[in-house]
């Protein structure tokens, strides 16, 4: 995560598409962390005790 600028800015991994994503509200989230993001912004860090792989929709 690039956190030199004025806006933190991420490369999220979408199933082998990748993006860049502002991660303004998740600061602390560190890589290979899973963060819910929407239109360009990581919304919140995903919990992974409920997390399901039949559900996962990266790839």
């Amino acid at each position: 995560m690039d956190r030199t600028g004025v806006v933190p800015i991420a490369e999220v991994d979408f199933g082998g598409v990748t993006r860049e994503i502002n991660m303004s509200f998740v600061p602390d989230a560190e890589p290979g962390v899973r963060v819910i993001t929407h239109s360009g912004l990581a919304v919140r860090v995903a919990r992974t005790d409920v997390w399901d792989p039949a559900t996962d929709l990266s790839g």
